[in-house]
């Protein structure tokens, strides 16, 4: 009822400020008003005005009881006392239930908006956290990579090293064999030595085991 009432007056006040030029009134709560021709009763009836009419004060009679109104594209008179200057009970209560028949509307389509904001902010938490374990698994995926490319790098220093290793041990091995084909050679040529001493001695003992026996035999004699 409070909000009604608030509703009213600022109702009222808007209507006060709204009309600059002319001054505006309102039919009383009453179930027919006579628009005349004229400022008296006597002049002929142009219309009736029902309670809650609004029309714009034109003129007054010089004793303020009557009111020159326009109202509609006519002008007329009215009985000053069934006017009132401000807006009567049933009309702010229409417009009170136009207004809060338009916020009601304003309201429902605000709840649409917050569903429908409410569903996209739903949808893109979803997409969000499909786009965070997409991203979890491509990182997964890229550490995997990265182990198995260092994995790959170290596997090719490896194996660069043992190459080199290889190279190495090729070398000395060249040169141990080299080593053993002079040492074979040499090992020849003192064998060709020593059996040329041999022979050398063989003859020489040869030569000289007959002449001791020899001079030996001549001795005994």
């Amino acid at each position: 009822m409070k909000v009604i009432t608030s509703i009213i007056a600022l109702i009222s006040l808007m209507v006060f400020t709204s009309f600059s030029h002319a001054e505006t009134q309102y039919i009383k709560d009453e179930i027919r008003i006579e628009m005349h021709s004229g400022p008296t009763t006597g002049y002929r009836i142009i219309r009736y005005l029902k309670s809650g009419d609004t029309f714009n004060v034109l003129n007054r009679s010089d004793d303020d009881k009557w009111l020159k109104i326009s109202i509609k594209g006519k002008e007329g008179w009215v009985q000053a006392h069934y006017a009132t200057p401000t807006p009567i009970a049933k009309a702010l209560l229409k417009k009170s239930e136009q207004n809060t028949a338009t916020l009601t509307q304003k309201n429902t389509d605000l709840q649409n908006q917050l569903s429908e904001v409410i569903a996209e902010l739903k949808s893109v938490k979803t997409l969000q956290g499909s786009l965070e374990s997409t991203a979890n698994s491509l990182k997964n995926k890229l550490g995997s990579i990265e182990k198995t490319a260092n994995n790959a790098i170290i596997t090719a220093k490896n194996y660069q090293l043992l190459q080199e290793q290889t190279e190495l041990l090729n070398v000395k091995l060249e040169k141990l064999e080299e080593e053993n084909k002079i040492l074979e050679n040499d090992n020849l040529e003192d064998g060709i030595i020593w059996g040329i001493l041999a022979v050398i001695a063989g003859v020489i003992l040869t030569l000289t085991v007959p002449k001791m026996s020899t001079q030996k035999r001549k001795g005994e004699w």
